[in-house]
C-alpha cells in the first residue's frame, strides 16, 4: 500500500541535488526528518570525481548509522567506494 511505502521512506535518506556551474548543492532529509544542505564545488578533480556522489557520500558518512549490518554503528564511506544504498529512498 502507498501508506506503508510512505512510512518506509521516512526512515530513509531523501536527496535532492542541484548541480550548477560553480557549486553543487546536496539537500537531504535525514531519517529523523531533519533537513541539511551541503555545498561542494561542482568540479574538484583533486578531491573527488563527481560532486553529487561526493555530497551523498559525505552525508551518509556523517549520519548513516544503519548500513544493513545492524548494531547502529556508523559506517566509514571511503572516496571512490560504492555507498550502501539500502537506506536511501530517493535521489533526484
Amino acid at each position: 500500500s502507498s501508506s506503508s511505502s510512505s512510512s518506509n521512506n521516512k526512515n530513509k535518506f531523501q536527496f535532492s541535488i542541484d548541480r550548477g556551474g560553480t557549486f553543487t548543492d546536496v539537500h537531504c532529509i535525514l531519517p529523523n526528518g531533519k533537513e541539511i544542505v551541503r555545498k561542494l564545488l561542482s568540479e574538484d578533480p583533486d578531491n573527488y570525481k563527481d560532486a553529487p556522489t561526493e555530497g551523498i557520500r559525505r552525508i551518509l558518512a556523517e549520519y548513516d548509522t544503519d548500513t544493513g549490518g545492524g548494531g547502529g554503528r556508523a559506517r566509514t564511506y571511503q572516496r571512490n567506494e560504492k555507498v550502501y544504498t539500502g537506506n536511501i529512498s530517493s535521489i533526484r
